[in-house]
């Protein structure tokens, strides 16, 4: 995963995964302090991206400089389906006693991860193929979510 600077097209830094599996998304959290890249090996990463003060866009955003490899997986979240496609993720934090991060899964369903513990919270089933989209609204508990070619359904849902 690599952090651009896209006024300069700088690269502020760059972290790796263990084996380095291909990325399928990222996003950054919303105190954006954070990035969650969704790899192909089924895991969601939380990399610590902010650090030393740099140049430029690093300065303004507080991610070390000078391209320099870095940056902690603060956190790997596991337990869905991701080896074929691009399943995007999210985070839920309207709710700071139900702080998420939201995944679709190869397996038809939405998984909620604890933010913090990283335990699977809830699962959403009801599509009925790979479930790639997924968002959250900003201001209410709610998700969508979007299912593959055997479903093409749009689903919303409040979580419990």
């Amino acid at each position: 995963v690599r952090v651009w600077d896209t006024a300069t097209g700088e690269c502020l830094k760059t972290v790796y995964a263990e084996g380095n599996p291909p990325v399928g998304g990222v996003r950054y959290s919303p105190n954006g302090k954070f990035v969650l890249a969704g790899t192909l090996d089924g895991k969601l990463r939380l990399w610590d991206v902010a650090g030393k003060f740099g140049r430029g866009a690093a300065e303004r955003i507080g991610v070390t400089g000078n391209n320099r490899p870095g940056g902690k997986c603060s956190k790997t979240y596991a337990g869905h389906e991701n080896a074929r496609f691009c399943a995007f993720a999210a985070f839920t934090s309207v709710n700071p006693l139900r702080q998420s991060v939201v995944t679709g899964s190869e397996d038809g369903k939405v998984y909620l991860y604890d933010l913090q513990s990283r335990i699977v919270r809830q699962t959403l089933e009801g599509h009925t193929d790979a479930v790639l989209a997924v968002d959250c609204h900003d201001q209410l508990e709610l998700i969508g979510s979007g299912g593959m070619t055997n479903d093409k359904t749009v689903r919303f849902w409040a979580p419990i």
